[in-house]
């Protein structure tokens, strides 16, 4: 994988982000975006909605990350902070949504409302889908064209389907050290783009994308 692609530590992208550099904030957005915008659908936003208070996140996330205690090494620390500005803005939309005249919210509306108010816990999952799982892919989708594709399946064969090295290096007619090696390398740039919230790679039930 090439030097400059930008995908660094978690950390240091977030310090990209946070001193107004285009590119980070394309990773940022490409990375966190998926995340964001299911966790709108979920509470109900559906259509020009979801992208509207999904753009006023990101414009919250600019001008509060430096808010952010750099210093927080526990799993999933950002994704909570992001999840926390996430919550006020989807709750301040929906509240907006039930101050307008009848016909533009309606029960379900409501329902939604009263169901974000009463818990400002993370949704675990949205249709079976862990928010670790929906940041995985999107870090997936983000690194697969940087490897060749032989690289590329025998990380996926042996990291994501669980197989034993060496059955996975005799397909491939490599060495069962060259597949352990680049499994490596894969995880080691996931790692460094999610290093804050990368879940087990391993078993994980995930389609090939």
């Amino acid at each position: 994988m090439s030097s400059d692609t930008g995908l660094n530590t978690s950390q240091t992208l977030l310090d990209r982000v946070g001193s107004d550099d285009h590119e980070a904030w394309t990773l940022f957005v490409r990375l966190y975006g998926p995340v964001i915008y299911s966790w709108c659908r979920n509470a109900g936003l559906q259509g020009s909605d979801v992208e509207d208070v999904g753009q006023e996140i990101f414009h919250l996330v600019s001008k509060k990350l430096s808010a952010f205690e750099a210093g927080r090494k526990s799993s999933g620390a950002f994704r909570s902070w992001l999840w926390g500005i996430s919550r006020l803005q989807i709750l301040d939309h929906l509240r907006q949504r039930a101050r307008q005249p009848v016909g533009q919210g309606g029960t379900e509306h409501n329902l939604c409302l009263h169901r974000l108010e009463q818990t400002d816990g993370e949704p675990e999952s949205i249709h079976g889908v862990t928010p670790q799982q929906v940041l995985l892919k999107s870090a997936i989708d983000m690194l697969k064209s940087e490897f060749d594709s032989r690289t590329w399946q025998v990380f996926w064969e042996m990291a994501v389907k669980g197989r034993p090295a060496k059955d996975v290096g005799e397909e491939h007619e490599m060495t069962a050290k060259a597949v352990r090696q680049a499994k490596f390398r894969v995880t080691k740039k996931l790692r460094e783009l999610l290093s804050d919230d990368l879940p087990e790679l391993v078993n994980m039930q995930m389609a090939q994308p």
